[in-house]
């Protein structure tokens, strides 16, 4: 079984309050926030050492966290931190809150597989999706209700992404769109 996370930053939160997961048959797919990025980047490390292969963390991390992961992670070991375009960067910096954010992972799946993480401080809503047009509606579902900000897994590559920005654009185009599938 192939295991993969996504892990991001959330204040006053720890993984047994903000954390599911999600089966494929294939794949374990676990979405967690923590308090901090040192909490993330150590939790991080637990789970190379318990044989994850695939970590994504949000937009809080930067090219020096992952070159401290992979210091010691094992051979095969992917890890990449959300990236975002000039624009999109631009989007970000400009929110005045975060509370609500999506997340778009790629999974074994037929139809869309919902997960939702919620607290005083963020709402997180992970969809696992089988391909780009479902990627496509659910970000428009997305912006439609509202988020604040959306992130893709690290099988996003930049011309998905920006597809997944337009999408996002032509409803709301204050939505700032990152991935962990670009590289800047």
């Amino acid at each position: 079984m192939n295991k993969y996370a996504f892990l991001e930053n959330v204040p006053d939160l720890s993984v047994d309050a903000y954390s599911d997961s999600f089966d494929d048959g294939e794949w374990l797919s676990l979405v967690a926030g923590l308090n901090g990025v040192d909490q993330v980047l150590e939790y991080a490390k637990e789970l190379i050492a318990d044989g994850y292969s695939l970590i994504n963390l949000c937009g809080d991390f930067n090219e020096d966290h992952i070159t401290e992961l992979m210091k010691d992670a094992p051979e095969g070991v992917e890890v990449h931190y959300a990236a975002y375009l000039p624009e999109e960067l631009r989007k970000l910096e400009a929110l005045e809150e975060y509370k609500e954010y999506g997340q778009i992972i790629f999974g074994g799946v037929e139809e869309p597989v919902h997960l939702e993480l919620q607290s005083p401080e963020m709402n997180t809503h992970t969809v696992f999706i089988k391909d780009l047009q479902q990627a496509l509606q659910e970000a428009e579902r997305f912006a439609k209700a509202g988020v604040d900000g959306i992130e893709l897994c690290s099988s996003f590559d930049l011309d998905m992404t920006k597809s997944i920005i337009a999408a996002v654009e032509a409803i709301d185009p204050t939505i700032p769109v990152g991935s962990n599938g670009i590289t800047l």
